[in-house]
């Protein structure tokens, strides 16, 4: 277990969604259209899968009632996240760890990842790292998703283009 610094988690609700802020920076929603692309997301995924970030559990859910997902263990960093969604609600298995600490002696079939704060340039650097480390815990034949991933592929395959 990896020695994380405490961090500060706060769960705001508007209407019947939550916002969760990490350090006073917003990290997370359950609107409609976040569901919706989490459920996308869940559809794709196959065998035993491994995701990086808990969130709400909202993804772990949706994967947990796909048949064609054999179990689900999801690395969050952040106990805190799992101490304020827990109750019970809790989908899967859970290691309290930094992603890239994982051992890499056990693959997956599908690894999914949406541990950076968007969708952004900016980010493109902690999406390699998150791809990178990834491949080394992915089965042959595996595949990995990722929030952004469409938009971080473009952007490193315009990058290749124009050198």
């Amino acid at each position: 277990m990896v020695n994380v610094p405490h961090i500060k988690i706060q769960i705001f609700h508007h209407k019947s969604h939550r916002f969760m802020f990490i350090d006073d920076y917003l990290w997370m929603w359950d609107t409609p259209q976040e569901i919706e692309l989490q459920q996308d997301m869940a559809k794709r995924a196959f065998g035993n899968v491994l995701v990086a970030g808990y969130g709400f559990g909202i993804l772990q859910k949706f994967l947990i009632k796909n048949p064609k997902v054999k179990s689900v263990t999801t690395v969050e960093k952040y106990k805190e996240v799992i101490e304020q969604i827990g109750g019970g609600n809790l989908h899967g298995k859970i290691i309290i760890s930094d992603f890239y600490d994982l051992p890499e002696n056990k693959k997956f079939d599908c690894i999914i990842g949406d541990i950076w704060p968007d969708i952004d340039v900016k980010f493109l650097q902690d999406y390699i790292k998150f791809r990178n480390k990834s491949k080394k815990l992915l089965k042959k034949n595996g595949k990995i998703l990722a929030w952004g991933k469409d938009y971080f592929e473009f952007l490193l395959k315009r990058k290749q283009s124009s050198h």
